[in-house]
């Protein structure tokens, strides 16, 4: 029943964007800006505004479990790595799948589905957080180096979403005004996000071939989907992470691989075909780890 009542809608949603894109071949580009652009922005700017006193207490060890978990795969996908004989930029590819989770596509739905709008409320700071090294160290893996940190931060800064997030700061913070009516059309606006962010990864998956390097792609898939609950669930007992925000962390950060790093590795050729085969890879896996991880949470 976990399967059904919480997985099965999002590979609904997935399958329908395979076959939209199947069927209709629309332009790409256009949707995804319409999702990123707009719908996420409102998503995270309307989430940051209704969040709970909760979440204050929550984000200092978020920012903690967002860091060490990032620094601990970034070592293994280094080690392992090596050990399955990579080269440079075959282990970069390899770096970015293993270490950037998908916790916006694929993340927010699942966690609105498990947990209601009290879980998802967690999940978009979760998501706000690991964007931050989605925006900087993937560039900065991609381009092996070729880009240094203060580029990568510039062109984090560039993406809709943190003006979102800088927004809805500073409307905390100065406890600005928000009409009641403006609110609801943003909230209306980025409850599109779920949906749409699901459409796009079924669209991507639609456009992906399996090609060559499968012991990267598995391996990668490995430590995603199962190694990481594991981490996860380790550094949630460290920090003293309890109840839903644990539930929230464990389950986000254990999803697919995530998509944006394909267009770095497109756009700095990091063998764009192997990343692209292990987020199509770690997906359809994922209907089986994730439902053996919901039970062991508890949903």
């Amino acid at each position: 029943m976990i399967f059904v009542n919480i997985l099965l809608p999002i590979f609904t949603i997935i399958a329908l964007g395979v076959l939209f894109e199947k069927v209709k071949g629309p332009n790409f580009k256009s949707i995804s800006d319409l999702t990123l652009f707009f719908f996420t922005p409102c998503l995270i700017f309307a989430g940051l505004l209704k969040g709970h006193a909760q979440m204050a207490a929550f984000l200092p060890k978020a920012i903690a479990f967002m860091i060490a978990l990032t620094l601990i795969f970034w070592g293994l996908s280094l080690v392992w790595g090596r050990l399955i004989g990579l080269d440079d930029r075959r282990q970069s590819a390899f770096s970015l799948t293993s270490i950037m989770m998908n916790t916006g596509n694929y993340g927010l739905p699942l966690v609105l589905f498990a947990y209601g709008p009290e879980g998802l409320s967690y999940g978009v700071i979760v998501l706000v957080l690991f964007t931050f090294p989605l925006g900087t160290l993937a560039i900065y893996i991609a381009s092996r180096g070729r880009d240094n940190a203060a580029k990568a931060l510039l062109e984090m800064f560039k993406v809709p979403l943190f003006h979102a997030i800088i927004l809805a700061t500073a409307w905390r913070v100065f406890k600005l005004p928000m009409p009641e009516v403006i609110f609801k059309a943003i909230d209306m606006v980025g409850q599109a996000a779920i949906p749409g962010l699901l459409m796009l990864l079924g669209m991507q998956l639609a456009r992906t071939k399996l090609k060559g390097d499968l012991l990267p792609i598995f391996s990668s898939s490995f430590l995603r989907l199962v190694l990481s609950p594991f981490i996860a669930i380790l550094l949630c007992a460290i920090l003293d992470i309890q109840g839903l925000p644990r539930k929230v962390l464990i389950l986000q950060t254990s999803t697919p691989a995530a998509i944006i790093p394909l267009l770095y590795a497109v756009n700095y050729d990091t063998h764009p075909e192997m990343v692209a085969g292990t987020i199509l890879v770690s997906t359809v896996l994922s209907a089986l780890t994730l439902t053996g991880l919901l039970f062991f949470l508890g949903v």
